[in-house]
């Protein structure tokens, strides 16, 4: 079965306002303070070893990230999430698989993230991110956070990021902040609406797999960081 349609808005007067004014007040630097006492954990060496460098952001239990390392031999796959269930049982998952691409840590992505060198980053994916729906939480949404024009600053030239969502008006808040948010530099919007994935066990993520198997449409937003001639 195909894939449902999936239509991505424009945000609201009230949503722009919301997040200009987010934009306005990030200070990056100081957001990172809470983790400067805290125990991180090192970003793997061999990662780096590989022609190509793929993270993949609050990734699971990692079934993208399995799967993907046993297509892509020449691609070094690192998958982060915090999560106590997820997190450990992605850990588990990639030790079974004992391959020699795949890397995984379970921690907090932020303060990992300005570990990572400048252009140091083929592919990022962003997978079902929790949606943060009360206007009170709207600040820990991806749109909305001090660290996304980080993620630009990661990729490589040529490479892709890549985010998806059961959520319309995620997608329109983050395609709006990639367009809009002046410390964004570089990204091109390549694709915008449905996932385009044609079965329920080609699902990237367990959450993927579950929405297709319920009828839950899903929208994809890829962006690619622009070569400089």
């Amino acid at each position: 079965m195909p894939p449902l349609p999936f239509e991505i808005p424009t945000p609201d007067a009230d949503s722009i306002r919301q997040l200009e004014k987010a934009w306005s007040r990030a200070d990056l630097a100081r957001y990172l303070v809470r983790w400067q006492n805290s125990r991180l954990p090192e970003l793997p060496q061999a990662f780096f070893a590989f022609p190509r460098q793929a993270l993949d952001i609050g990734c699971g239990m990692g079934r993208y990230i399995l799967t993907a390392s046993a297509a892509r031999a020449d691609t070094a796959y690192l998958g982060i999430d915090k999560g106590g269930f997820r997190g450990g049982s992605m850990i588990d998952r990639i030790e079974q698989a004992a391959r020699p691409n795949l890397f995984g840590l379970h921690t907090n992505v932020i303060p990992m993230l300005p570990r990572f060198a400048p252009a140091s980053l083929d592919e990022i994916t962003i997978f079902y991110p929790n949606p943060w729906w009360p206007p009170k939480h709207r600040q820990k949404r991806w749109s909305y956070h001090p660290i996304l024009p980080l993620l630009a600053t990661l990729l490589k030239p040529g490479g892709c990021l890549t985010i998806t969502s059961n959520e319309a008006f995620y997608l329109g808040e983050f395609r709006y902040a990639v367009a809009h948010r002046p410390a964004m530099i570089g990204l091109e919007n390549t694709y915008a609406g449905p996932i385009e994935i044609e079965t329920a066990e080609a699902g990237r993520t367990h959450f993927e797999v579950k929405f297709m198997e319920t009828g839950v449409p899903c929208g994809e937003l890829r962006f690619r960081k622009q070569v400089l001639s």
